[in-house]
């Protein structure tokens, strides 16, 4: 990975889940939703209206992926995505996997408190490391 150290906030060497030319996904530390995630252009850049041809000509197949991810593994139905840079002021996008019933995995049952209205990315569900890392991995392979 080039120089990432603008996103660090994101731990993208520790979180990564799949590496991409000009993007990368990360897992959230927040589980707003399982499998939420951060897609991240590896350019700092502020401004969407900034990303170059080649780096929006790849994002689809990063949404594809991630989508297509979700969905096996996961069974998600939709997809929420935030675009804001108040606090981050780089191109990223928090992305939340949407479901519509209770999921049971990693010992654990998900829910998706906001169904079937817009995602609270507000509210935290902040797992331990080691269950994040098992959903990164799950994710991954």
């Amino acid at each position: 990975m080039d120089d990432l150290e603008f996103m660090e906030k994101f731990k993208p060497k520790e979180r990564c889940i799949k590496d991409f030319k000009y993007w990368i996904v990360c897992i959230r530390e927040s589980q707003t939703t399982l499998g939420s995630a951060v897609i991240l252009l590896k350019r700092q850049t502020e401004s969407v209206g900034n990303i170059l041809k080649e780096e929006a000509a790849e994002f689809p197949s990063v949404i594809n992926w991630y989508e297509k991810t979700c969905k096996e593994k996961f069974s998600a139905i939709k997809f929420n995505y935030l675009v804001m840079m108040m606090h981050d002021n780089f191109v990223h996008y928090h992305a939340f996997p949407r479901y519509d019933n209770d999921i049971k995995i990693f010992n654990e049952s998900w829910h998706d408190e906001d169904w079937p209205m817009a995602i609270d990315f507000k509210k935290k569900k902040i797992i331990d490391e080691n269950k994040l890392l098992e959903i990164l991995n799950y994710m991954s392979n």
